[in-house]
């Protein structure tokens, strides 16, 4: 083991910590940020451990006789895709010695401090995009299209708005599930043209925790038991805030209007579905802030993960047909950052958003509020046992082409 100075220790235990937290806010799992700490540990030839959760990072660090434990507390956010691609580079450079640590740390104050690619009028046109995406997706019609483009634009005003006041901001998921739910069931009243039960899961489906609940199972299954527990919970609880809003914005119409149908209409024609697509990459490249230049590879993964799961439920029923999607999306990913030298999570976090099972675990909500339990029960199970497979498609990946990257 080299012997560091006093000065150097306190300057890559400086570097570490600041690295992890970056990982961490960007939105990359306890798996993958530990992963990445362990390669700067090995470069700096330096004894230490880290134990991260969505709220907080630690770290021991040193040699046994100058040994330190920090804390660092982080802010949960979403997934953040070039600041992750960024951070990658930086441990990169730092590991082919292309960087030192002093140059490393200023550039990762930098990242920090960027502000998002895209401004907050075209992440309100992305939200509303694939909201529409999905409602084709789930085989809705024009109508059912053209409302959850309206719902996905209400939804995402309304976390705009919310995000600028400090109590608005703890309550804005059951907020904009009361305004969406109450907005469809008017609409259906009155229009009689749209399935009231799509088009609140395709206006709502960003605030739907489906990639929460897979990372958590993934996070459990690598042994990371405190941090998937932690993001599990929030998972549920963001579930029960949405069911809670939907369910008194049902509720209010209802007082109003009295029972409103859900209005089936012809579905969307194939090739809709298949624009959707494209149209879905597209809202993903801004969402996950992508760079443009990505958008290509967000749209192969996104194929792969629709059409894979589409032609292996020929064969194969569900959880087996998303595992067997999710394993061509991780294997794609691994390749992907085998030849470009990016993040896999570029592929691999697209792909798995599109076949995660918050649609499942609404619709198992929504059968408890209407008191049929039995079948919220089994369906909660069926949306356990989709994250099951997904976490267990995106390890088996790895075995097939190993990650070259850790993040």
């Amino acid at each position: 083991m080299t012997r560091l100075t006093r000065q150097t220790r306190r300057a890559q235990a400086k570097l570490l910590l600041k690295m992890g937290k970056a990982i961490s806010e960007a939105g990359a799992p306890a798996h993958r940020l530990e992963a990445s700490m362990q390669v700067l540990l090995d470069k700096f030839q330096m004894e230490g451990s880290f134990f991260s959760m969505p709220t907080a990072l630690f770290a021991s660090l040193g040699d046994e006789e100058v040994q330190r434990t920090y804390m660092e507390r982080t802010m949960p956010k979403d997934v953040n895709l070039e600041k992750i691609s960024a951070l990658s580079d930086v441990i990169n450079r730092l590991e082919n010695d292309e960087l030192d640590i002093y140059d490393a740390y200023e550039e990762i104050k930098i990242i920090n401090k960027a502000k998002p690619m895209y401004n907050s009028a075209l992440n309100i046109f992305a939200i509303g995009l694939a909201s529409a995406s999905l409602a084709g997706l789930f085989q809705g019609s024009w109508m059912d299209v053209i409302v959850s483009l309206l719902m996905g634009w209400l939804t995402a005003l309304i976390i705009v708005f919310s995000s600028k006041h400090a109590h608005l901001s703890l309550l804005f998921t059951p907020i904009a599930a009361t305004a969406v739910g109450f907005s469809t069931m008017t609409i259906s009243h009155f229009g009689q043209s749209i399935d009231h039960f799509i088009v609140s899961l395709s206006g709502l489906i960003i605030l739907v925790p489906g990639l929460g609940i897979t990372t958590a199972i993934r996070e459990l299954s690598t042994g990371h038991l405190v941090s998937g527990s932690a993001r599990m919970a929030g998972a549920v609880t963001t579930f029960l805030l949405l069911s809670f809003g939907l369910a008194l914005g049902f509720m209010i119409a209802i007082g109003l209007y009295g029972d409103v149908s859900i209005h089936k209409l012809q579905s969307v024609p194939e090739w809709f579905v298949y624009l959707s697509i494209f149209t879905i990459s597209l809202a993903f490249t801004v969402l996950f802030n992508a760079k443009p230049a990505d958008y290509f590879w967000i749209l192969l993964t996104a194929t792969i993960a629709i059409m894979g799961s589409r032609f292996a439920g020929v064969w194969l029923q569900s959880p087996f047909s998303s595992f067997a999607a999710v394993l061509g999306v991780s294997i794609a990913g691994n390749l992907f950052a085998l030849l470009t030298r990016k993040p896999a999570s570029i592929m691999h976090i697209p792909g798995v958003m599109l076949l995660v099972p918050g649609s499942i675990g609404f619709k198992s909500l929504e059968a408890m509020l209407d008191n049929q339990t039995l079948d919220g029960i089994q369906t909660a199970f069926s949306a356990l046992l989709v994250a099951v497979a997904l976490a267990v498609g995106l390890i088996a990946g790895n075995l097939f082409v190993p990650p070259r990257k850790a993040l």
